[in-house]
């Protein structure tokens, strides 16, 4: 109660009210945009679903390269090299520091994003084995005929996607994550570089080796996967492929969501933000600190 009262008076009535309402508000607005039924493209008008996840890529979309040349191994040692790399610079955060460092949004999102690379490790694990397979039943093909390699890949993973299950709502749940790093592993970067840093270094605020690891391993994965992966829409343009990687990365940053997922799952990333603030909120008015 001690720490309620004394929130209450550093804040007067009308701030907290309109700090309450703009949380309520988003959570609102997200749920009803996430909720709200809606036609599935290429389908009739009276063709209407509530679309909770993502409708669109198959499971053939996590773990398939967008690049022809690079073959599912090579998304996998990428993914997995991310889980490690990300999982050493958290647990080196925690003992420079203390486990409270976790109640930190940066941290959070550090964690979603290694929770997103180890569900995308695991797609990239069953992709391998399944290109395996296919790979050594469609043998000897020419150079031109490495095309049928390909569409039967894809005839396998669409029949795979239409019956459905655990695999693809595992799929959906990456695709979720996934955008909530894009959306919050730039926030936090941004901030941190652009305002924390050159406005707040000082003998109070100075940086060490585990702030710029945990400020930049999170963005710079994130944009290699981005890269690399099948959840953008396919770049088809006749340029270098450094101008389309260009594309791909700069359309990450400014936007933080692939093309081809609907701007309105934006959404998650607006829960995922104001679920930290409530759980902050909480915390505070139990009396915790950091």
């Amino acid at each position: 109660m001690a720490a309620l009262n004394d929130v209450l008076l550093r804040w007067s009535p009308w701030q907290l009210l309109l700090c309450f309402a703009i949380v309520a508000g988003s959570v609102a607005a997200s749920l009803w945009a996430i909720l709200s039924p809606r036609r599935p493209p290429g389908a009739s008008a009276s063709a209407l679903v509530v679309d909770v996840a993502a409708i669109g890529s198959g499971t053939s979309a996590m773990w398939r390269s967008s690049w022809s040349g690079v073959r599912p191994a090579w998304l996998l040692a990428s993914r997995a090299a991310a889980v490690v790399a990300l999982a050493g610079v958290l647990l080196w955060d925690a003992l420079t520091y203390d486990l409270t460092i976790m109640m930190y949004y940066t941290e959070w999102t550090f964690m979603l994003e290694i929770v997103y690379f180890v569900i995308a490790t695991m797609f990239s694990a069953y992709g391998c084995f399944i290109y395996s397979n296919h790979h050594h039943r469609v043998t000897m093909l020419p150079e031109s005929d490495e095309s049928l390699l390909s569409n039967s890949l894809m005839e396998t993973n669409h029949g795979a996607d239409q019956k459905g299950g655990a695999g693809l709502y595992l799929g959906r749940l990456m695709q979720i994550v996934y955008q909530v790093c894009g959306g919050s592993v730039v926030l936090t970067d941004v901030i941190f570089w652009a305002l924390i840093v050159p406005f707040m270094y000082s003998a109070h605020f100075s940086l060490n080796a585990v702030m710029v690891c945990i400020h930049s391993f999170n963005l710079v994965f994130l944009l290699i996967e981005t890269t690399l992966n099948s959840l953008v829409v396919k770049i088809k343009l006749n340029k270098l492929y450094a101008q389309a990687i260009s594309f791909r990365i700069t359309y990450f940053v400014l936007f933080c969501i692939p093309q081809e997922f609907p701007w309105f799952r934006m959404t998650y990333f607006v829960l995922w933000t104001c679920s930290y603030v409530i759980i902050q909120w909480v915390a505070h008015v139990c009396g915790l600190t950091w």
